[in-house]
């Protein structure tokens, strides 16, 4: 039997603060807060609206006991639009792009003589050498873990 999923409510409280002047900044707070269909409980709250949270999707609420859907999902349940969003989230692609184009652009800002093409790879192909094997992790304990899972499925 299926588990209820939990409730998802996005919070925008300044989204007309841009009339206000000063507070014109505030508009972008916001946050995302998941919570126990049966009890209301707040188990989660994300500053990112459609971050993707790799686990079994399946959650005990800590306050009534009762499981619940929780909108996790183990690495290979995931399509492949859902894993590259994982891999790359919006904030790592905007640094990355940012740091890439700055390389870029310095070539034709200096002088010729100054800077070549591996300062472009110098400067933006770290950020990709630190950032994908901390996710690669997650996806390894993902992976291991559906497979405990449905190893445990076969067995019954």
């Amino acid at each position: 039997m299926p588990h209820p999923h939990a409730i998802r409510k996005d919070h925008n409280p300044f989204a007309f603060a841009g009339f206000l002047g000063p507070l014109r900044p505030l508009i972008f707070l916001r946050w995302t807060t998941y919570s126990c269909p049966h009890c209301g409980y707040v188990f989660r709250r994300d500053f990112w609206p459609n971050k993707v949270k790799l686990g079994k999707g399946e959650r005990e609420c800590p306050q009534c006991f009762k499981v619940f859907d929780d909108g996790t999902r183990e690495w290979p349940k995931l399509g492949l639009g859902t894993k590259l969003h994982f891999f790359f989230p919006p904030l790592f692609l905007g640094i990355w792009g940012g740091l890439a184009l700055a390389a870029i652009l310095s070539l034709f800002i200096g002088p010729r003589d100054e800077h070549s093409w591996p300062v472009v790879f110098v400067i933006s192909i770290p950020p990709l050498i630190l950032w994908c094997p901390l996710r690669l992790i997650w996806v390894l304990r993902s992976i291991s873990r559906f497979k405990g899972e449905s190893l445990v499925r076969s067995l019954r």
